[in-house]
């Protein structure tokens, strides 16, 4: 007779405690404490990671083996996961609902049941709404090896994968599938816990390529304990506003390549389709623009993209004038108005300040802070920043523009698509440039107010 033994766990810090209680007393935090079951399982329940092959050798004495890549034929995601998927990597996606992880899924999956034997298991749709799905994406079924399942029961799941041995696996989502020997709901932290484990052993013991879909909590979070994250190999978000046209899939975690690479997407009537040339998407095609409207250079990972900054200052009679943004840190903005006030003298106490990163871009590098100073400054002097200028910086609490990595790549990028004069920090090595674009060096905010208020930017 199996002894049950039950604590209760923190969703929020961890924190194990045998009581039930409404705060968790480590955290503060209310109504957190989750129900998990301690109980110790039969011998023949658990399971052991790895590959079963136990090594002990100096680490001179191994040998690398170059990991396969498995290519997917979508250059962006086979970019941002670093030349491919290696097989056998355990993998997980996540995003917010509506914003296209399934579909993603669904199109990498049949593009590479093209040539291998691929397995996708929705525990949240029935195997023919899944083929609805196929049908919706306009895509030919009938020469692939693509098979579909509905089962939830990770146990039956193993063993199907076992006797049929597909090289890839997907699994939507990884909140929908159960373990009957632990308690609790589908989704609950130690259902979450024992499922990744249990995924982990097959993907290595059979070195089966494995995508695992994750849903998010409302503030952005991968749901569930942090484990998943730890276990897995590779981490994407999948980013964009479901009402907008792109979609941005963004690396968090690599374990055999770079993080932080980004690849663009568009979502229209038959999927997603990859978007080549970025920067293009992201600025506006008008010749003539209104004052309040910069362009910035911006790295994300290795690569490059122009963007469009937006700024409005308006006079307030608000006791506390609003401070609304988009694509950025409500605190950055703060400082860079703050450093302007101290450091340069414009005043902002008296007006409402709208940003907006052009196209729902979330901007997250601090070479955007010259770019939205110069915004800001050009609606309040209401001066227009012509198209072919372009900004990269960042700005330190003294005033002073420090100099970004990558500023080269980024550069380059800005004399490919036409810029004309581009402001930069003092540069430790400046490229060389072909052609007639100028890089202007400025080193504090002193210069961008020079500079615009003696017209000197346009061309």
């Amino acid at each position: 007779m199996v002894r049950i033994k039950k604590s209760f766990v923190c969703s929020n810090c961890g924190f194990t405690t045998l009581k039930w209680m409404g705060r968790c007393p480590e955290c503060l935090e209310w109504n957190t404490l989750e129900e998990k079951d301690e109980t110790k399982l039969p011998e023949e329940h658990r399971i052991f990671s790895g590959t079963g092959e136990t090594i002990l050798a100096h680490i001179d004495d191994i040998d690398i083996e170059k990991a396969e890549r498995i290519q997917t034929h979508y250059k962006e995601f086979d970019r941002i996961s670093g030349g491919g998927i290696v097989k056998g990597s355990y993998n997980l996606i996540s995003g917010a609902p509506g914003v296209g992880k399934s579909t993603l899924m669904l199109q990498i999956a049949l593009r590479l049941a093209e040539t291998r034997k691929v397995l996708y298991v929705s525990a949240e749709e029935s195997a023919s709404q899944v083929k609805l799905r196929f049908k919706r994406l306009n895509k030919d079924t009938k020469n692939t090896q693509l098979f579909l399942s509905n089962e939830n029961n990770i146990d039956k799941l193993r063993d199907i994968i076992k006797n049929e041995k597909f090289e890839l696996i997907f699994i939507d989502s990884i909140q929908t599938v159960y373990s009957p020997t632990v308690q609790g709901i589908p989704g609950s932290i130690s259902q979450i816990k024992e499922c990744a484990v249990k995924l982990l052993d097959i993907s290595k013991k059979t070195n089966t390529t494995l995508f695992v879909i994750g849903h998010v909590t409302k503030s952005g979070n991968i749901a569930g304990p942090m484990l998943l994250e730890h276990m897995v190999d590779s981490v994407f978000l999948f980013e964009g506003d479901p009402t907008l046209g792109y979609r941005v899939l963004r690396t968090t975690k690599n374990r055999f390549g770079n993080t932080n690479e980004i690849g663009i997407f568009t979502m229209t009537s038959t999927g997603l389709e990859e978007v080549e040339n970025p920067s293009s998407f992201f600025i506006s095609n008008e010749t003539e623009t209104s004052s309040g409207t910069a362009r910035a250079l911006i790295l994300e990972g290795s690569r490059p993209f122009l963007i469009e900054v937006q700024g409005l200052t308006t006079s307030s009679n608000l006791p506390q004038p609003r401070r609304v943004v988009t694509g950025i840190d409500n605190g950055r903005l703060a400082m860079l108005t703050a450093v302007l006030e101290k450091r340069g003298d414009v005043y902002f106490s008296n007006f409402d300040i709208f940003v907006n990163i052009a196209g729902g871009l979330k901007l997250k590098t601090p070479a955007g802070d010259m770019p939205i100073a110069v915004a800001l400054l050009s609606s309040m002097l209401n001066i227009t920043i012509p198209n072919q200028v372009a900004f990269v910086g960042e700005i330190g609490l003294g005033g002073e523009i420090r100099e970004v990595p990558g500023i080269d790549i980024m550069i380059k990028e800005a004399q490919r698509l036409g810029i004309k004069q581009i402001y930069t920090p003092k540069l430790r090595n400046k490229p060389k440039i072909k052609g007639k674009m100028k890089i202007i060096e400025i080193s504090n905010i002193f210069g961008i107010l020079e500079e615009i208020r003696s017209m000197n930017i346009f061309i």
